[in-house]
């Protein structure tokens, strides 16, 4: 009897955890986390690399943007935009400009 009074607690602990992470699995799933698709790709081709330029000093930080990718502001969309280098190409999901 004294083991069941000793485990009890932890049975229950972890019982609340996976309530929990349940919760926010299914919670993310309704609300659509992650699931945009980009409305559009743009592809950026860039030519032969030229020569490393002096590092500048380093500017201001900017403000904060807004929390994803899906509340692009007025005026924009969420675009996949593609670099093509000579070493590969680098894709990117963010906001351009319609």
């Amino acid at each position: 009897m004294r083991i069941v009074r000793i485990v009890r607690p932890f049975l229950l602990l972890g019982l609340a955890g996976l309530f929990a992470a349940g919760l926010g699995f299914l919670s993310a799933t309704a609300l659509g986390v992650g699931a945009q698709a980009p409305s559009r790709t743009v592809t950026i081709n860039v030519g032969e690399r030229g020569a490393t330029g002096a590092t500048g000093p380093p500017g201001p930080a900017g403000p904060p943007g807004p929390p994803s990718a899906e509340s692009c502001p007025t005026g924009f969309e969420f675009a996949h935009v593609v670099f093509n280098t000579p070493g590969g190409h680098t894709t990117i999901a963010t906001c351009v400009e319609t």
